[in-house]
């Protein structure tokens, strides 16, 4: 098993364009900087097969996480609890923990003059239909609750796909569980504009500096073919604390500094 992290985003509106996947920008950058590496982002449609298909392969690479983000509302083309019960081979159950989440959430929507009725009805009951062993997690801004399960030694977080709601279950339930088993230490990104416009020539030189620096990621941003500095490098580092971090990174720049001006 690696410590690696792997999202899946499911969405028709993702595939054809219509919507930006904003969530698997923001769990990445957070994931990231909380000290923890996203092996991949895959993108998939509302089809079942599909969806199970890119499960399983997530889960063949032997991850320590996947995150779902869509699919768990009430409507026929949300299936990603259908789909990840098929791809671990569980059957689908209703759960009462899911139930009274969802009862309580309408109840209180109802009695703000959110909505016309109250309690559960078919569509609503279908949030609360989850893989055997499956454990529900409070939606602190939707109604369709989070939910949580295991395979082996992989964590599958499945989160709704609407943006705000995605974000607020990542940051109450997520965040924290990365935070304590895949942390690496302090994150730490740093750029400077180099005095090279090309590419091919600065790549050689960022090789050398990675040899001395291999705890230091290093990855130059081009902004065209200009006669000045131009081209932008980024230097990210994981360290036990930022101090660590920090050095590395100096050390780094410092190098490229060096090399740049021989």
């Amino acid at each position: 098993m690696t410590d690696d992290v792997i999202i899946i985003a499911i969405g028709r509106e993702l595939v054809n364009g219509r919507t930006l996947d904003t969530n698997s920008n923001y769990i990445a950058k957070s994931i990231t900087k909380l000290g923890a590496r996203v092996r991949g982002i895959h993108i998939t449609d509302d089809v079942r097969t599909e969806i199970v298909g890119a499960v399983r392969t997530a889960l063949a690479m032997k991850p320590a996480l996947v995150i779902t983000t869509g699919g768990l509302g009430p409507t026929a083309d949300d299936m990603t609890l259908g789909s990840v019960a098929g791809a671990l081979g569980r059957r689908l159950v209703k759960n009462k923990e899911a139930m009274s989440m969802l009862g309580k959430r309408y109840n209180a929507l109802y009695d703000k003059g959110l909505l016309h009725t109250k309690g559960l009805n078919e569509g609503r009951t279908k949030m609360a239909v989850m893989p055997a062993g499956a454990r529900p997690l409070e939606n602190p801004v939707g109604t369709a609750p989070a939910v949580v399960m295991h395979k082996a030694h992989t964590v599958i977080f499945c989160l709704p796909g609407v943006p705000a709601e995605a974000k607020a279950v990542f940051d109450t339930h997520v965040a924290d569980w990365v935070r304590r088993h895949l942390s690496k230490g302090y994150w730490l990104e740093r750029s400077v504009l180099t005095d090279s416009y090309d590419e091919s020539v600065l790549g050689a030189l960022l090789d050398r500096v990675s040899a001395s620096f291999p705890d230091v990621y290093m990855k130059s941003s081009p902004a065209g073919f200009l006669k000045e500095k131009s081209l932008e490098v980024f230097f990210t580092s994981v360290g036990k604390d930022r101090a660590s971090a920090e050095k590395r990174i100096a050390g780094a720049i410092d190098m490229v500094n060096r090399l740049m001006h021989k």
